[in-house]
């Protein structure tokens, strides 16, 4: 975090590439057919030179916050002169309209997807569905009134792995689509609240009503029965290692960082 001297944060800046060093989320895909990018992370010109990423063109983003789309602005020169228009953006109507009224400046085409409807893309079976995060917006008088945050189901070569983005609660029928998936990737920026230490920042954040926090995030998804959990966009908020925080994580739960395989290649079909 800026100006952050925390523990966590004292250690990433002395190893950058160790695994208390988190960027933003950002998960590569990657098929016999091609390759696409989970989010547009605000850091993708460090992680593109960090991992060697090269001509991606396809991006599933999942909402229009700040931490999963604003690297569209570092995606501009790529886009304008390289590219010359052809990257493609998927996600909801919502984040649609925020793409075209905030970065019409950005060559890109938008494609905007429907809750349940699966298509494909480089051979995997996309499957978009609505989460709830934005309590403002969401609409609760529905379970598909979300159109603002979608998580999203892979399928291809026999696995099936279902991406949660940020949220608060997750509609029943989306809970029946990704129940048993074999890998579940899911947002743990509150984890472990009950070890924040009492700071401005950490207070401040308890409030935040858009996420789960503590426990919950455990409960609810073991209530989806996943083979494996992994968790994204892992904060400083703790302040406890990544060792430290994967101790205290239940059976077949584990931390995400940077570089982590969540399905060797060479096992898929």
């Amino acid at each position: 975090m800026p100006f952050c001297s925390c523990r966590v944060c004292a250690d990433a800046s002395v190893n950058p590439v160790g695994k208390n060093a988190r960027s933003r989320p950002e998960i590569l895909v990657e098929t016999d057919r091609g390759k696409f990018l989970f989010e547009i992370s605000p850091d993708i010109r460090l992680q593109s030179a960090r991992f060697g990423l090269k001509d991606i063109s396809h991006f599933l983003v999942s909402h229009w916050h700040f931490d999963h789309l604003y690297g569209l602005l570092e995606l501009h020169a790529w886009s304008r002169f390289t590219m010359k228009g052809d990257i493609s953006i998927y996600g909801s109507g919502n984040t649609g309209a925020w793409m075209e009224k905030s970065f019409a400046h950005v060559p890109k085409k938008v494609h905007i997807l429907s809750p349940f409807v699966p298509f494909d893309l480089m051979g995997v079976r996309v499957t978009p569905f609505p989460v709830h995060h934005m309590r403002g917006k969401d609409g609760q008088g529905s379970e598909l009134a979300s159109n603002n945050t979608f998580g999203y189901l892979l399928e291809h070569g026999g696995n099936k792995v279902a991406y949660l983005a940020d949220y608060y609660s997750i509609p029943p029928q989306s809970m029946d689509l990704i129940s048993g998936a074999d890998v579940l990737i899911a947002d743990g920026t509150y984890l472990f609240e009950e070890h924040f230490p009492p700071k401005a920042e950490q207070l401040g954040e308890k409030d935040d009503p858009d996420h789960l926090h503590g426990k919950n995030i455990i409960d609810l998804l073991q209530l989806l029965n996943p083979k494996k959990v992994v968790f994204h966009s892992i904060t400083h908020l703790s302040e406890l290692s990544h060792e430290e925080m994967t101790s205290k994580l239940p059976q077949g739960f584990y931390l995400g960082f940077d570089g982590m395989i969540v399905i060797d290649p060479s096992k898929v079909r």
